[in-house]
């Protein structure tokens, strides 16, 4: 879909929980993102282990399950990262210099947003693993009231995001059904021993009619969307053999809106 205007802009987040940003980034915009992009991932090339911050691949169970199984996984290969504006300054610069806060956000909101993370979501080539149903607000850091606050997060296409690579994808309308339950296994925190099994923590909507509602967003590089905290949204695994599936986001804090209470 495409949004010109903030009232086409506010009136796609009411109903769908989503909203389309194309071609949000400029060619100058989109070359420093990939050059800060290119910056982490030179940093994290000589990465052997997961982190809070830097989460790596893993062939065949994923890096998200690998990293809470401590199982090898694939040396310097990122699935994800975190708070990669304090790990790369470029980022915060690009965020601000795009205006994300008073413009696409402020729209929706109301107000300006205040950044709270950003992160780099890779998805390589066959290795790539799938991120599964989920509502970002159920991952809300500890002392964040759901009653009053909530998140909309800018996710902007670095290179192309396609349904064969693994383009988000969402569940119209999801928004305004409330906080849903969430089933796996939490993630482990410093110091604890490793899960002898481990299920990325996801809404199940397998076999139910739900599901029969996705619809993907496929997206141009330096295309974006903006979401609702509270929508439906998952990515498939990328099994394409040469195309990466690279993205950025970025996450602001705001005023619960209205709309996405049940």
């Amino acid at each position: 879909m495409s949004i010109d205007t903030s009232a086409d802009l506010r009136g796609s987040m009411i109903r769908d929980g989503f909203a389309a940003l194309p071609g949000l980034l400029g060619l100058a915009h989109l070359q420093q993102l990939r050059a800060a992009v290119g910056e982490l991932q030179a940093r994290a090339g000589t990465l052997t282990a997961s982190s809070d911050d830097f989460v790596l691949e893993a062939a065949g169970i994923g890096g998200w399950a690998a990293w809470q199984q401590d199982q090898p996984p694939l040396a310097g290969v990122l699935r994800s990262a975190s708070r990669i504006h304090q790990h790369v300054t470029a980022f915060d610069d690009i965020q601000q210099s795009l205006g994300l806060a008073e413009g696409p956000v402020a729209a929706v909101a109301g107000t300006p947003g205040r950044l709270v993370n950003a992160f780099l979501w890779a998805k390589p080539p066959l290795v790539g693993s799938e991120k599964p149903w989920h509502q970002d607000m159920a991952f809300a850091p500890t002392g964040f009231d759901l009653d009053t606050s909530s998140v909309l997060t800018v996710w902007i296409a670095v290179e192309p995001a396609t349904t064969r690579n693994g383009c988000l994808q969402f569940i119209p309308g999801s928004h305004r059904k409330g906080l849903l339950p969430h089933v796996g296994d939490p993630e482990r925190g410093p110091g604890q021993p490793a899960a002898q099994q481990a299920v990325e923590p996801h809404v199940e909507l397998e076999g139910t009619a739900v599901q029969d509602q996705a619809l993907s967003l496929p997206l141009a590089p330096g295309s974006a969307v903006l979401f609702d905290g509270m929508v439906l949204h998952r990515s498939a695994p990328n099994l394409t053999a040469s195309e990466p599936r690279t993205a950025v986001s970025f996450v602001y804090q705001v005023p619960r809106p209205a709309w996405t209470r049940a």
